[in-house]
């Protein structure tokens, strides 16, 4: 017990040694090379796998809207219908001047062949036949406007207009998102890229859905590198066969890119941030020594050292504050024993 007590108030101060800088007393470890999985992390939000504000192409009243807030529809369901009075009234006159024009051209064969007219004539009722066809097609092609439809199967959200309504081309009518599947955009960090591929599987979590995993795979990879941040961005789909997953949540994605690595992991806290980089100090031939480290991947209380520390290095964990490059060090222990030998005891054996 007495030595434990010692041992607490060992940190505070420094150990004298003749002719000298005193000691100064630390906590140390071994550095070592710890197996890890080779995982990437990210973060983002679902969206939807196609998602479209649907919008009349004509100017219109809208006559009736055949859908339900927030249920489900069909690929090619009619979702609104505008008045088509005055349309089907134009497609009815296009027709009726097409079926003029085309007797006018019969007739006009006819006489060409008695010599009646003359060739242009005929060249010219033919024309007219043909222009009055694409008009035809495209007061039909206007008709078909004043029916919606949706482009794929979805679910219809919240409408914008009542029935009764005039809209403009352009104006917002519904939403419609395809929740079937879902995908996620994450930011990757270029180093990671070489190991990202088309088809990897995922694991991703939501906080709304707490204490559930949800799958998914990558299907794009972006071919640029923002040249900001140096990452990539991602993009993978998510099986959404239950509908619990909504556009717009936060996710937390987990990519494994292959295989175990051995890396050293040193406690967050032994770093020492400095304008240059991050440091750490070493102890090396009984002194501390200050050098600089690259960081990589971060867990809990861990930071992965890339570079400037090697397997076996002995790593100071504790008062970088009043450590100083060249500032001899020893151990804890070491210091309890000084201590007793000071006081004229010998060390417990």
């Amino acid at each position: 017990m007495r030595a434990l007590l010692l041992l607490l108030f060992v940190p505070s101060f420094a150990f004298a040694q003749a002719g000298g800088p005193p000691f100064i007393p630390v906590n140390m470890m071994k550095a070592t090379a710890t197996p890890m999985t080779n995982t990437v992390n990210a973060v983002g939000a679902l969206i939807a796998e196609d998602s479209v504000v649907l919008r009349p192409e004509i100017d219109g009243r809208i006559d009736r809207l055949q859908f339900k807030e927030g249920q489900p529809v069909k690929k090619g369901a009619v979702l609104v219908v505008l008045d088509s009075a005055e349309q089907r009234s134009r497609v009815a006159a296009a027709e009726a001047e097409l079926k003029l024009a085309q007797s006018r051209y019969t007739r006009s064969e006819e006489l060409v062949a008695q010599n009646f007219i003359s060739r242009q004539a005929l060249d010219e009722a033919r024309a007219n036949l043909d222009i009055l066809r694409a008009r035809l097609r495209q007061e039909q092609v206007a008709l078909s406007k004043t029916s919606i439809r949706a482009p794929f199967a979805g679910v219809a959200g919240l409408r914008q207009v009542s029935p009764g309504a005039y809209v403009g081309k352009g104006d917002d009518l519904v939403r419609l998102d395809a929740l079937g599947t879902l995908k996620l955009e994450v930011p990757v960090p270029e180093t990671a890229l070489p190991l990202v591929r088309i088809g990897q599987p995922i694991k991703l979590t939501v906080d709304a859905l707490p204490g559930q995993t949800f799958s998914g795979t990558v299907h794009a990879i972006d071919p640029v590198v923002d040249p900001v941040s140096r990452n990539v961005r991602v993009r993978a789909r998510i099986a959404n066969p239950k509908g619990q997953l909504k556009p717009g949540m936060f996710a937390r994605a987990t990519a494994d890119l292959g295989g175990r690595t051995h890396a050293i992991l040193l406690p967050e806290q032994v770093i020492v941030p400095r304008a240059d980089g991050s440091y750490v100090f070493l102890a090396v031939d009984g002194k501390a020594e200050l050098r600089k480290v690259e960081l990589g991947k971060r867990d809990p209380g861990r930071v992965e050292i890339v570079s400037g520390v090697a397997e076996g290095d002995t790593v100071i964990l504790d008062g970088q504050i009043k450590l100083r490059p060249g500032v001899p060090v020893i151990t804890l222990e070491q210091a309890a024993q000084r201590m007793k030998l000071q006081s004229g005891k010998p060390p417990a054996r």
